[in-house]
């Protein structure tokens, strides 16, 4: 069989697999989201627009996680600065029974009025010149019910104004009501304004106040939230066990109807076994107890930090919720991944967290939708919140499975993909290989030649040498030959001349 007819039984068992998990996936995501999100969360968590901790945006909201922090007229009481400041206003000249001095116009005015029912009422009233539910909303939410009324009684920020200007402005804002072009003078209004908001911002928490209010509500609402999610992600491990169990058991019980045992004896051993599931899920328990603590600590400060800079909704608040405990998992599987766990794998994994994290956000967010579609049913309206929670739940489980399984296969294909790839790379790699063994064989025969070629070049210059020898001698044999062949013909010019002289000798002797 070639490693094409091999690659493509490979892909389809692959691709069984996959399908079976999907099958496995889509009971197991179901039934998660019924006991997470959409069942334990909102039966243990009461979760409200903007978080556990009001934060200063929020507050400007109008939003505040706890009733004392609410907004109530009667906690700003200033009653006793309000008679001082008229007896104050009574001794400097400023108010008689006749008439009184409106601080916001310099103009006198009369101190009485007279009402709708003809009797005569007080025209001068005492105006918080910055709006108490401005105050309020300020920092003042932070206050108990004795610094609220101190921040009431502020003087500087309380001015004696007529009725019809004390009602016109009402909770507005100076710059707003006493605008110049509502006719009041800005040189008058303007200090006023900037003396009461400095007087003011004197009495409203500090940073460092803030801080300290701000951390004490986080430690007490994070402890709860901790022991909550602790609890809940503790129990849903059991839970989930259980339930899981129970599934596998019924089919068995069904299944073997055939069994000679009764129905009452195969069910109590399936409870036992099922028990057993759970009693083994402890370890995983006490796991959950922890890391659920800390992530519903985590939660709460994160919500805390959102709400800094937008308001959240409530379900936006169970979100995050839901979010950090995937997101742990995330990044502790990127922070230590398992030692045999490939970058690959591990990408895989945290891939298939994201998607439950956008699939189980966009599930919790279109539940309303659904309850208001069960809703417009009649007949369905008595069971509309347990029904949506339901569908939604189980939408939800099949959704996230479904991307689960999708998410695989493009690993698949692209794991399927890389490893043609790396065989290709193979291949060529051997290829190589063998080109480097011959280009070796050739360099081994070039070595041997070049070996041989320094020897004959050894060889060539001792050749050299010995004929640069012979040369020398030859020119000295040469020199001497000459030397001698000069010196033979010195003695045969000799005897030449020996002779000549003997020839002359010898006729002169004759002729004597």
């Amino acid at each position: 069989m070639n490693q094409k007819n091999r690659n493509n039984l490979n892909g389809s068992a692959l691709r069984d697999e996959r399908l079976q998990q999907l099958m496995d996936s889509c009971q197991q995501e179901v039934l998660r989201q019924i006991i997470g999100p959409f069942g334990l969360t909102p039966a243990m968590f009461n979760d409200k627009d903007g978080g556990n901790v009001t934060t200063q945006h929020n507050a400007k909201q109008g939003l505040f996680a706890k009733d004392s922090e609410e907004y109530n007229r009667a906690d700003y009481d200033y009653s006793a600065a309000k008679r001082e400041i008229m007896r104050e206003a009574v001794k400097n000249g400023t108010m008689n029974s006749q008439e009184f001095v409106d601080q916001y116009t310099g103009n006198r005015e009369p101190t009485k009025r007279e009402n709708n029912n003809g009797k005569l009422v007080m025209n001068a009233e005492l105006d918080h010149l910055e709006p108490v539910i401005e105050i309020h909303v300020q920092g003042g939410w932070m206050k108990d019910k004795e610094g609220r009324t101190e921040l009431s009684s502020t003087k500087d920020n309380l001015h004696y104004t007529t009725h019809k200007t004390n009602r016109s402005k009402n909770a507005k804002r100076p710059e707003v009501a006493l605008s110049a072009e509502n006719g009041f003078d800005q040189n008058r209004i303007g200090p006023l304004s900037a003396k009461a908001r400095e007087a003011i911002d004197q009495k409203l928490p500090s940073t460092t106040e803030r801080a300290k209010y701000h951390g004490k509500e986080l430690l007490s609402t994070g402890a709860q939230e901790a022991g909550r999610n602790a609890l809940r992600q503790a129990f849903g491990v059991l839970l989930h066990a259980f339930v899981n169990g129970s599934f596998i058991e019924l089919k068995k019980v069904f299944n073997e109807h055939r069994d000679e045992k009764s129905l009452i004896d195969r069910i109590i051993e399936s409870l036992n076994r099922v028990m057993q599931r759970v009693i083994k899920k402890l370890k995983n328990t006490l796991d959950a107890l922890i890391e659920g603590g800390v992530q519903g600590f985590i939660s709460n400060l994160l919500t805390f930090l959102i709400n800094n800079l937008i308001t959240t909704s409530k379900k936006v608040v169970t979100l995050i919720r839901e979010s950090t405990q995937n997101l742990w998992r995330a990044i502790k599987l990127l922070a230590n991944p398992p030692v045999d766990m490939s970058a690959v794998e591990v990408a895989r994994e945290v891939s298939k967290i994201i998607a439950t994290i956008v699939t189980t956000g966009i599930g919790m967010l279109l539940q309303e939708s659904a309850k208001g579609f069960i809703t417009s049913i009649p007949v369905l309206i008595p069971i509309a919140d347990v029904l949506a929670t339901a569908m939604t739940a189980i939408m939800t489980g099949i959704t996230t499975a479904l991307i689960i399984y999708a998410i695989d296969r493009i690993f698949d294909w692209i794991s399927s993909t890389g490893t043609e790839l790396l065989q290709a790379l193979e291949a060529n790699a051997e290829s190589q290989v063998e080109v480097v063994e011959r280009m070796q064989t050739c360099l081994q025969v070039q070595f041997q030649s070049s070996r041989l070629y320094d020897s004959a070049v050894t060889e060539y210059h001792r050749i050299c040498q010995s004929y640069s020898n012979a040369s020398f001698q030859m020119q000295t044999v040469c020199v001497e030959t000459e030397i001698t062949i000069d010196s033979r013909n010195e003695m045969i010019e000799i005897f030449e001349k020996q002779i000549e002289r003997k020839k002359k000798l010898d006729n002169l002797l004759k002729y004597l």
